[in-house]
């Protein structure tokens, strides 16, 4: 074989869009080449097993936060086995620091930085000198690229029920500091007819769930109501997530949205900090108040799932600016809100910042924060308290009744998670594997301690009809559940 590209993915469900891209290119230039994926879950020494056998002259791998330290090893022992073979990183986390890369790992041959379709090809003619870093060339009509997806891949993903990935566009129009689509001049589309081809042959096959990779999908909001109306007309169950800016939502796409069931569209939403000074620093273009009313627009008039996030550890943040801007977008009332930490990515302008700021950071991947100037790893660690168990109560949407009625009684959300953080932790259960039925049991013991008998009452009824939404079978009834 001339090439295998290889991913490592985050989680198995996912799919790797520039592998795949790269096969297609080659093999249409009549190279033998082909992908292999895995997850960064599975043992390293079968990985290598599969690579070996695979036996191809030269092997690119697809680096990014999640994976490069399992990528460096694979190499490590590939080329010790294959001593022969050429060794290739591309992708975004060797892209910034190439030559560092290939100084402190003789075991690369190569190391494309930037935008790689352009080049595989004429690589594979005439492969040169190892010890070499390879500039991208833009690819500027998207159009040139084939579709990434042949029909039998796209059978395996639905048959392995996997996410498949996918790109309108590239780039972004706007400068947000923590962010890499920052470092690119411009955004270039694909175009229209071509979108609405391969989103119909996507729900013809029928892909679960396509998840767009555009960094701001309705930067062009032309574009994406036409897009977003073609997905309307197309039959079938497949699921189309977006990341869009929520403040460029118009009412006419409101009006459109509205016709959307349920399960047809994912809206996921940066919000990041609802501190203005906090988005000036970070150069983020955002109005919350217009992104706070169409959100609740996008809530009240569709059935559209909204996915919100948040990040900790960014400039001028501290601990109650965070605490603010957590009730400011719980009060929104998502279906999901994601609270994330900062990582200082390479290329971005807060690494390169990061002494202005006195950012403390991991110096491996995903190099995320410690500290900053403006709060402490101690209060860091409460936050990571909050994130466990908002991810088990909130965003595990089995406790929708019991929130809604807590809003009333508990006053700050941000508050309440961090107090049930702290009744966690006492415990020893941050982090740790809990299960489902007994996260019932935990609350109830929580809330027994916080409240007064007719409030609690009044929360264990609505939990009771959360449990029996989830458990309804084969399941021992819980001594609470008969008390209330």
């Amino acid at each position: 074989m001339d090439a295998l590209f290889v991913a490592v993915n985050a989680k198995y469900v996912h799919t790797n869009i520039a592998v795949r891209y790269l096969k297609r290119i080659c093999e249409n230039q009549g190279f033998d080449c082909d992908f292999a994926e895995f997850t960064i879950n599975e043992p390293q020494n079968i990985i290598l097993q599969k690579l070996y056998m695979q036996d191809a002259a030269v092997y690119g791998f697809s680096c990014y936060i999640w994976n490069i330290g399992t990528v460096l090893e694979l190499c490590r022992n590939l080329k010790k086995l294959k001593p022969v073979c050429k060794i290739v990183l591309g992708g975004p986390e060797v892209s910034f620091d190439a030559e560092e890369i290939l100084k402190n790992n003789d075991f690369v041959d190569f190391v494309f930085s930037g935008e790689g379709e352009a080049l595989w090809a004429d690589f594979l003619s005439d492969i040169p000198k190892p010890g070499q870093v390879i500039g991208g060339k833009r690819v500027e009509d998207l159009d040139k690229l084939p579709f990434p997806y042949s029909d039998d891949d796209l059978r395996n993903v639905v048959v392995g029920e996997k996410l498949v990935y996918y790109e309108t566009s590239r780039g972004c129009p706007f400068g947000c500091a923590y962010c890499l689509s920052s470092t690119t001049d411009g955004v270039r589309f694909l175009s229209l007819e071509r979108v609405k081809n391969e989103l119909k042959k996507f729900a013809e096959l029928g892909v679960m769930t396509v998840k767009f990779v555009d960094r701001t999908f309705n930067a062009d909001k032309k574009r994406a109501l036409e897009i977003w109306k073609y997905c309307l007309t197309l039959s079938g169950d497949t699921c189309f997530h977006f990341e869009i800016g929520a403040d460029l939502i118009t009412d006419e796409a409101i009006e459109v949205l509205k016709a959307a069931p349920k399960g047809k569209f994912q809206f996921e939403i940066g919000v990041q900090t609802t501190n203005e000074k906090v988005i000036s620093e970070i150069s983020r273009t955002m109005d919350f108040e217009v992104l706070k009313r169409n959100v609740k627009a996008v809530k009240e008039n569709t059935q559209i799932m909204l996915h919100l996030d948040l990040i900790a550890g960014l400039p001028f943040e501290d601990f109650e600016s965070f605490k603010k801007s957590f009730d400011d977008v719980y009060a929104l009332n998502p279906h999901v809100l994601q609270l994330g930490f900062l990582k200082l990515l390479k290329g971005s302008r807060l690494r390169e910042d990061a002494s202005k700021y006195g950012m403390m950071f991991s110096d491996v991947a995903p190099y995320e924060i410690f500290s900053n100037r403006w709060i402490s790893y101690s209060e860091i660690i409460k936050l990571k308290g909050v994130e466990d168990v908002l991810e088990r109560y909130m965003n595990s949407g089995r406790f929708p009744r019991t929130l809604k009625c807590l809003e009333s009684i508990v006053g700050s959300p941000f508050e309440f998670y961090e107090k049930l953080s702290n009744f966690f932790d006492k415990r020893g259960l941050i982090g740790q594997g809990v299960k489902r039925i007994s996260l019932y049991q935990l609350l109830y013991e929580f809330l027994k301690e916080e409240l007064p008998d007719e409030n609690l009452s009044k929360v264990m009824g609505e939990m009771k009809k959360d449990f029996a939404a989830w458990h309804s079978n084969g399941v021992g009834t819980p001594e609470w559940y008969k008390r209330y």
